[in-house]
């Protein structure tokens, strides 16, 4: 297959939502600055090519969930805080200081000076007041913004103190609203991104206070981001300060993985997203850079809805969670950095309690429950009872090659599990109607509140149709904890009774893994593993 690709860089006219931002997104040349241990910076290239997998389908990180659009969009909209992704700490950004009354109902902030919007506006109180607000109400009508609904659950309002001071209000406690608020589904856009149009905001991007602009996207072919002049507030877990070290990062969207590769080993591109785990290898030498880091949150894992005749049976989830060998399906389907999956958390996650005993495989065992049940193993080597045959289907929209591995290991015990792979308006759909037996999938989010908004019944974004009112009380009794102590054990005891029931089936701890030339440095995560590119440079 030939590895070469004419890319097209179509300076397609962005809408007037960002006209202005071109305005201000001029440099002459790459930048040149020094790190917090005076060594200078600097990229040999004012141009970086990143060659992503998919149509990002929307430039908004306030509306979006999806991962490649999320990459993109951090890069143009700054958050209050930030999250150090190796200890969990939240340190300011845009805010330069903050604090939570006693029940975390009300979060005080106190903005930095001289931040500006790419069309110039100031970043005020007002500003902030107006994202939120917007917010919850994209969230409340439920076409959008769900993600953001979830961290603004119970907002009543904000109050304006003056220009740089705000008080942002819930009408119950909400432990996770500041980690929420390091993240872009929180970021900061202008206020006139606010009021515009959603769908707008999708194609032609927002108007951020990050280091970039969006200049052009030509759907299903590329997008393009180009530097702002005058930057000076990022987050004080950048390598630097200042202007981006880069003029401009193209992103071809390259859907084909082997193109990809290939546009790597020729040098048409710098650094292409999503190196598939299996050429992990071939790229582990001196002319490459391997960019790894485990996804936060739930891992891919099976999610069950038990109002079903046969996951009712709780024996059944049970067995199921015995009959999966998970170091198998690390080593068949994930990373050589990855962990296999050991809890209802990821391994990455603040929070997170390995249950690694209780998932131990032991497919002897999980056949003896299914016996011991009345499942008896038929000619086909299918398991039925009273009739019905142990088949269940996992409604999925990506990582096939998860559940075909699963599907492969719960066969050995006679489950018949089937795949649903549709895309993602087909999956939500599911969820929508309740149409499933499992929904495969993981949740990434930084903070063990990702349990609750999955299992909990009361979550409008749950997963899983479950009815356990002790589990119940434990996800809801955490999200109002401002005890850190309290609040761990309370997660502890949660991930121990989903793991023990099979309340959620883990499979696979996903790693964003991204392959460099040699020469390219300064590609960093945030804390729920989406990519920063404010230090890119090459070398």
């Amino acid at each position: 297959m030939s590895t070469s690709r004419t890319l097209r860089w179509v300076a397609a006219p962005i809408a007037a939502i960002a006209a202005a931002s071109l305005l201000a997104a001029c440099t002459s040349s790459p930048a040149t600055t020094e790190n917090s241990s005076g060594d200078e910076l600097s990229s040999s290239k004012s141009d970086v090519i990143f060659a992503i997998k998919e149509d990002p389908t929307c430039l908004d990180p306030q509306q979006t969930t999806l991962t490649t659009a999320l990459n993109i969009g951090r890069q143009v909209v700054d958050s209050l805080v930030d999250q150090d992704p190796e200890t969990g700490e939240i340190v300011p950004w845009l805010a330069s200081s903050f604090e939570a009354n006693d029940d975390l109902t009300a979060y005080t902030f106190t903005l930095q000076d001289g931040v500006t919007f790419s069309d110039d506006t100031a970043l005020t109180s007002e500003v902030v007041k107006a994202n939120f607000d917007s917010l919850s109400a994209l969230a409340a009508e439920g076409a959008t913004a769900s993600l953001a609904g979830q961290y603004l659950a119970g907002y009543t309002g904000t109050d304006v103190v003056d220009d740089s001071t705000f008080t942002v209000n819930f009408s119950a406690p909400n432990a996770p609203f500041l980690q929420g608020a390091s993240t872009m589904t929180l970021g900061i856009v202008s206020e006139a991104t606010t009021t515009a149009d959603t769908a707008a905001r999708c194609s032609d991007g927002v108007i951020g206070s990050g280091p970039f602009v969006n200049t052009s996207y030509v759907p299903n072919d590329s997008v393009v981001i180009t530097a702002r002049k005058g930057y000076d507030w990022a987050s004080t877990l950048r390598e630097h300060t200042g202007d981006a070290l880069v003029k401009t990062i193209e992103f071809p969207i390259i859907t084909e993985a082997s193109v990809r590769t290939g546009g790597l080993e020729s040098g048409e591109f710098d650094i292409i997203q999503d190196l598939p785990y299996a050429d992990e290898a071939r790229f582990t030498t001196d002319d490459y850079a391997l960019f790894a880091k485990a996804n936060t949150g739930v891992p891919s894992s099976l999610i069950p809805n038990m109002t079903g005749s046969i996951l009712s049976d709780d024996v059944v989830l049970q067995a199921i969670q015995l009959g999966i060998d998970r170091d198998e399906i690390n080593s068949l389907t994930g990373s050589t950095s990855g962990n296999p999956a050991s809890s209802a958390l990821t391994s990455s996650t603040p929070g997170f309690v390995s249950e690694a005993d209780a998932l131990a495989y032991d497919p002897d065992a999980a056949a003896a429950l299914l016996e011991d049940d009345g499942w008896v193993e038929g000619s086909d080597g299918i398991r039925e009872k009273d009739g019905e045959k142990l088949t269940l289907t996992v409604t999925a929209f990506y990582a096939q090659d998860v559940f075909e591995a699963a599907q492969m290991q719960l066969k050995k015990i006679g489950v018949d599990l089937q795949i649903n792979l549709t895309d993602a308006a087909g999956f939500f759909g599911a969820i929508a109607t309740g149409d499933y037996d499992f929904i495969g999938g993981g949740l990434t989010r930084t903070d063990p509140d990702a349990l609750r908004v999955l299992l909990s019944s009361a979550s409008k974004a749950k997963w899983g149709l479950i009815d356990d009112a002790d589990l119940e009380a434990l996800l809801t009794e955490q999200a109002a904890t401002a005890d850190p102590d309290a609040r761990q054990d309370l997660v502890a005891k949660a991930q121990q009774l989903i793991i023990e029931n099979g309340y959620l089936i883990p499979l696979l701890e996903t790693t964003q893994l991204h392959a460099a030339l040699s020469t390219v440095a300064g590609v960093t995560f945030d804390s729920a593993s989406r990519i920063n590119l404010y230090d890119v440079r090459v070398n």
